[in-house]
């Protein structure tokens, strides 16, 4: 079955805006707990190295779950090229989004 491209760019905006206010919700949550907004970044700031760690855990298992998904379409070369360019593209936006937080 095919999906039409209205319903996957409609699709993809609403998880764009469940992600983001998913984080607007945890900021919130965040500052009313601690009282101020720099009191959450002073937080976040002391548990970085953490964050260091579960970032590349999830890029890890992203990385995973990407190889398994390419070797069973091993044998279907269109489904292939398609996870290939998936995975080009997520490289980029994951090289994007750890360029710009230097």
């Amino acid at each position: 079955m095919k999906r039409s491209p209205l319903f996957t760019l409609l699709s993809s905006l609403g998880i764009a805006a469940v992600m983001i206010l998913t984080a607007v919700l945890v900021a919130w949550i965040g500052r009313t707990a601690l009282g101020s907004f720099e009191a959450w970044q002073q937080a976040f700031e002391s548990v970085r190295p953490y964050l260091r760690g579960w970032r590349a855990l999830l890029y890890g298992a992203l990385f995973a779950l990407w190889w398994d998904l390419l070797q069973r379409y091993r044998q279907r070369p269109q489904d292939r090229l398609r996870v290939k360019r998936i995975g080009t593209l997520g490289l980029l936006l994951f090289t994007c989004a750890e360029l710009t937080r230097l």
